[in-house]
């Protein structure tokens, strides 16, 4: 069974420092197994919601752009080969450092700053190809960065915290809980938590 971290803190409410490592050893020394932990946005770091504000030639190259990104409380410069670049349009950025797949192929590489015929780049606006979310995104070409326009995300916000991927999940052993039929759910291991912790349980709502 998966259980969700981001749904358990919606039925009680845990200590913030907490981490997904802690209480899952909570539950095993204490409940329940837990086999193993899946960070959904561990590929995701440092990647964020930014918004496309300018669009100039490149002076060296007539396929490239020069690409002036808001993120909210700060801006970057970067180079793209993208091929619908559209002022205003919300895009992914990685940010220095970020994991991602350049042209969506090969293994992840760390973004770093770098110079594109003559012109500094830092950072890069991804397609979903890049960040492996083609699946959520299927993109219709392979120059095509993806869109995010169509969605209400907050300018700066995280990728994964936009999507709903700031998440961690819990893989429970079905045969430690048989027993338990009161833990077969999302609402029962949050009631178990809120005693572990001393925490408060918020009231089920149908």
């Amino acid at each position: 069974m998966l259980i969700s971290l981001n749904w358990l803190k919606d039925h009680v409410k845990l200590p913030e420092d907490l981490t997904a490592k802690e209480i899952g050893l909570k539950l095993t020394m204490s409940t329940v197994e837990i086999d193993g932990i899946r960070y959904l946005g561990e590929t995701l770091e440092n990647i964020f919601v930014g918004k496309i504000v300018k669009i100039s030639p490149h002076p060296n190259a007539d396929k490239l752009r020069l690409v002036e990104i808001d993120l909210g409380n700060e801006k970057e410069n970067v180079v793209c080969g993208g091929s619908n670049l559209v002022d205003g349009m919300l895009v992914v950025f990685a940010k220095v450092g970020a994991m991602a797949r350049r042209h969506g192929g090969g293994e992840l590489v760390e973004i770093a700053e770098t110079e594109i015929r003559g012109v500094k780049s830092r950072g890069m606006i991804c397609a979903s190809t890049e960040i492996g979310l083609e699946k959520i995104f299927p993109p219709q070409s392979e120059k095509e960065i993806l869109d995010l326009s169509q969605y209400n995300f907050e300018v700066g916000a995280t990728l994964a915290s936009a999507i709903e991927m700031d998440d961690a999940l819990f893989e429970v052993d079905n045969k430690s809980i048989t027993h338990r039929p009161d833990l077969w759910g999302h609402y029962g291991l949050a009631r178990e938590l809120a005693a572990l912790y001393g925490a408060k349980l918020k009231e089920y709502v149908l």
